[in-house]
């Protein structure tokens, strides 16, 4: 279990609220309640989409054995190498705006 709370801020338009307000209220929750919930049902949606995704794409492109491999290490933590870092000093110097 997690026990470790982070907080965040979010800007909401009065239409947003709004709608936000009624669902959380319909669903028997309060607002932070409901917006967490739906946060993390949003979240867990795009993860097993995307590891459907790989799964169907990478066996179409590598091998059985290499597609396993080139999906493992996409679940596993990595630390940047200087080369790495240094590419992202250079990228940020370029002013360039990362829309992914």
């Amino acid at each position: 279990m997690i026990t470790n709370n982070a907080k965040t801020t979010i800007r909401m338009d009065d239409y947003t609220k709004a709608v936000v307000d009624y669902a959380a209220r319909y669903s028997n929750q309060t607002r932070a309640a409901f917006m967490l919930s739906a946060l993390r049902e949003k979240g867990e949606e795009v993860i097993q989409e995307r590891f459907a995704t790989m799964n169907e794409i990478a066996p179409m492109v590598l091998s059985v054995r290499d597609s396993k491999i080139f999906l493992e290490a996409l679940e596993r933590d990595f630390e940047p190498s200087e080369a790495l870092l240094d590419l992202k000093k250079r990228h940020d110097s370029l002013h360039i705006v990362d829309r992914t």
